[in-house]
């Protein structure tokens, strides 16, 4: 419940606030949390008492979410005691009825040095390892619950959980100095209504999308040039380690196993992908976004989901019916906007803004970044009276390209690319090289958020020099590789690259070639794929280009393992500064050379093609001939 039980403080302009944030889920009660540590005063506004409690997705974090959450959100101790730990992404293709993942292409990154482990023991900042490199699968709802108390706590946060925002009216340019007002309605039968006023507003109210609706930014509506993706997932309870069978276990080359539950599992099959969850307190999120060019059969949305979930007999013990807690589903699942922040002062982040599709779960990862950009818009605003535009436009440009390079990664999986082994190896490639590029970018961002845990006036010299600089960089089209190319020029390079890979998958499947299937498992440490195994590999049969561990110390690994390169005298943190330094470039130079070699190699399979072609036919006239 709010502190204030009358919002009639609110009702006077004279009394505004510096920001409302309309929405209470996790991004807008970060969003809260992060604008009143900078000494601004917030209005939040959610009807939280009358929602329906809902299990919701199942959040799995990626990139940037873990840092400000553990943060800003204040949700370390959460975390690392009540979510699912998470060793990594897994990709599989080709798994459709089959019992087992023999024969199926994968791509896996583990990202486990989850203590105990010699890295997390070596870390001189604790907080810091566990912000960049400790990721975990989170229960939505209770982290909400959890992030509330102190957002209710705060000084500087009014948390009106009754209200329901009715209408928002934005100031023009002719009332610039002017606060917006926001109607807001008491759910109830006695219901109450009210305005709030305020010199910004951010809207966090999700698919609502109050903002973009209202001024046009629903810019998927005139910018649409493929069909859109459904969504239908479920939460289940009752799955624990024993749900899943031996087949779930994967053999690595040192010998080791791992099991593939224990990562966010992706299932892809041509024009749609699934995903497989574990969370904390034996519960799972499983669901999975289809074409709807070429949706499942069924009568409805629970009908289609189950069509694909029998399409793996690998997930038969793991959920039924009978286990189902909520199922849910979203007819249109992606979305854009061309703004995020006006220079009228408002903003939309989160689902309010842009969603493109699950894959990669960089959702809250982006609306994160989004917001961390907006505070230093709106405290320059409030606090020094300067609205920075030209910033704002860095925002909407860059941002804007990011979403649209998000969804560059999945346009081509969705077509039956997919399904060809070297397709879906060097696509994921080029992802992971787009992913790894902020290496060092968001490396100073967690240092950043870790010392100042949101706050400004901790900042030292240092720190705001930091700060000025990833103004700049935090964006995936303006990671520090790519700054010789304008943010529009990185996003359509990189949907050219994808677009290639994926017509040259799918002239082999049209003509019966078919590439040997590929497992490649990365890790932290072990970063580069043995992509030189490829040119040599036996059509139809099966290659390893898993990587080397490169920062593992001699004495840690089995015996007759080590090299010349593993014994020297180098601490394994200086090991692994020099592989977080140089993986995006070494990752990005192996893609460059596979994506000659794949077009190579097509282009002599086209030419073998044109000219048996061409001697067929002649071979014919000559028969003509000769009758």
């Amino acid at each position: 419940m709010s502190r204030f039980e009358d919002a009639s403080p609110f009702d006077d302009a004279s009394k505004a606030a510096d920001v409302a944030v309309v929405g209470a889920g996790i991004v807008g009660l970060t969003n809260a949390l992060q604008l009143a540590k900078r000494g601004l005063r917030v209005v939040l506004l959610d009807n939280v008492q009358a929602q329906r409690r809902s299990y919701k997705v199942g959040e799995s974090f990626l990139v940037f979410t873990s840092a400000f959450l553990r943060t800003v959100g204040g949700l370390d101790g959460f975390i690392s005691k009540e979510s699912f730990i998470k060793l990594g992404v897994w990709f599989t293709s080709g798994a459709e009825h089959r019992d087992d993942f023999r024969g199926t292409t994968e791509w896996a990154v583990n990202a486990d040095p989850h203590p105990p482990h010699y890295l997390y023991d070596l870390a001189t900042d604790k907080k810091w390892f566990r912000c960049m490199f400790l990721d975990m699968q989170i229960v939505r709802p209770e982290a909400e619950d959890v992030m509330r108390a102190p957002v209710s706590a705060h000084p500087n946060i009014t948390f009106l959980d009754f209200a329901r925002v009715r209408e928002v009216d934005i100031a023009g340019a002719d009332r610039s100095g002017e606060p917006h007002r926001l109607v807001w309605q008491e759910g109830g039968v006695q219901a109450r209504s009210g305005s709030t006023f305020a010199r910004w507003v951010i809207d966090c109210s999700g698919r609502r999308r109050l903002l973009a609706r209202k001024f046009g930014h629903d810019a998927e509506r005139s910018e649409r040039d493929d069909d859109f993706q459904t969504a239908v997932w479920g939460q289940f309870k009752d799955v624990t380690d024993e749900s899943f069978a031996d087949c779930w276990n994967h053999l690595r080359k040192g010998g080791d196993v791992t099991r593939r539950d224990l990562y966010t599992v992706h299932l892809w099959g041509e024009g749609y992908w699934i995903w497989v969850i574990r969370l904390s307190q034996d519960r799972i999120s499983v669901g999975a976004t289809f074409d709807q060019r070429t949706p499942p059969p069924g009568a409805n949305p629970r009908e289609q989901f189950w069509n694909l979930i029998r399409r793996y007999p690998v997930l038969n013990k793991v959920i039924g019916e009978d286990t189902l807690l909520e199922f849910r589903t979203f007819r249109n699942a992606q979305h854009w906007t061309d703004t995020f922040a006006s220079e009228r002062r408002y903003a939309m982040v989160g689902d309010a803004g842009s969603i493109i599709d699950a894959y990669y779960s960089q959702g809250v990862a982006l609306a994160l970044v989004t917001s961390w950009h907006l505070a230093n818009v709106i405290q320059r605003d409030v606090h020094d009276g300067r609205l920075d535009r030209p910033y704002i436009a860095r925002i909407n440009r860059a941002t804007r390209q990011d979403w649209h390079m998000l969804r560059n990664m999945v346009r081509e999986k969705y077509t039956s690319a997919v399904e060809d082994p070297r397709f879906f190896l060097l696509s994921h490639i080029l992802d992971m090289a787009v992913f790894w590029s902020m290496g060092s970018t968001r490396a100073r961002l967690t240092h950043w958020l870790v010392a100042t845990e949101g706050d400004t006036t901790r900042e030292t010299p240092a720190l705001r020099r930091a700060r000025t600089r990833l103004e700049s960089r935090l964006f995936y089209s303006r990671a520090p590789h790519g700054a010789f190319l304008t943010p529009e020029r990185v996003q359509r390079l990189q949907r050219r690259l994808q677009r290639g890979l994926g017509e040259r998958a799918r002239w082999r499947q049209e003509n019966g070639v078919h590439p040997p299937t590929v497992t490649s498992l990365l890790s932290v440490t072990a970063p580069v794929p043995q992509m030189w195994k490829l040119p040599f590999a036996r059509r139809s049969g099966h290659v390893d280009v898993s990587g080397r561990d490169l920062v593992q110390p001699a004495e840690l690994r089995p015996p007759g393992t080590a090299t010349l390169y593993d014994r020297l005298p180098v601490s394994a943190n200086t090991r692994l500064n020099w592989v977080l330094k140089l993986r995006p470039v070494a990752l990005m130079g192996l893609f460059a050379a596979g994506y000659v070699w794949d077009a190579a190699d097509t282009a002599m399979r086209r030419l073998r093609r044109r000219g048996r072609a061409t001697d067929l036919l002649n071979a014919d006239v000559r028969d003509r001939e000769a009758r």
